[in-house]
């Protein structure tokens, strides 16, 4: 039993820290190729493998209990941003102004990341759960692709949204949204053989336990 809490310890941790890595860098715009995307991009995919691992080995109620402890490590967040920018500086400190650039932009972000983590986290678990079976099909490369295909769109969708609406013109949140969608899909899909191993050597692991 040790080892299994100590396993679980450690997926829970690198799961609410690419939340919260993803909530901090999700301001920044990138172009990858003709794509603009959020800098989270390239790390948020890696949140829906680990909580897929984590329900195909310890089931639906723990990993929606991670998940919502993903969702109070951004709601922390968003207080101590609030904090950052409302708590007078000390007069030596100089870089006051870099600070609220970057966390301004937070409090906005995370709220439209709540929205999009909610709804996306927890169809990711019902479509990698449905697909197992409606379509009798254990194997995790399709469970994935078929959960990452419904839950990419929406997360992208709601995030892009509500974080940049009225800041950009529609046809640039369009573009936002589907080059987010292409490119988290493609990530996502990416990280299949990453999720089997996991899986593999886990239950391989709990079985010798």
């Amino acid at each position: 039993m040790e080892k299994t809490t100590e396993k679980l310890l450690v997926l829970t941790g690198l799961f609410t820290s690419i939340i919260i890595i993803s909530n901090i860098i999700a301001g920044k715009l990138v172009n990858i190729g003709p794509f603009v995307i959020t800098l989270s991009v390239l790390i948020y995919p890696l949140s829906f493998s680990l909580s897929a691992i984590i329900l195909e080995i310890f089931g639906e109620q723990i990993a929606k209990k991670v998940i919502y402890t993903g969702f109070l490590s951004s709601f922390l967040l968003v207080i101590f941003s609030f904090i950052t920018i409302i708590y007078p500086p000390s007069s030596i400190f100089k870089n006051n102004e870099a600070y609220l650039i970057v966390f301004n932009s937070t409090p906005r972000i995370i709220f439209a990341s709540f929205l999009a983590y909610f709804f996306a986290q927890n169809i990711n678990l019902w479509a990698f759960n449905f697909s197992k079976t409606l379509f009798k099909n254990e194997n995790v490369y399709f469970r994935n692709f078929f959960s990452m295909f419904l839950t990419q769109f929406v997360d992208s969708f709601i995030f892009v949204s509500i974080s940049f609406f009225g800041t950009y013109e529609a046809n640039q949140l369009i573009n936002m949204i589907f080059s987010q969608y292409i490119i988290k899909l493609t990530f996502s899909i990416l990280n299949s053989p990453i999720i089997s191993f996991t899986i593999k050597k886990l239950k391989k692991d709990l079985v010798f336990e």
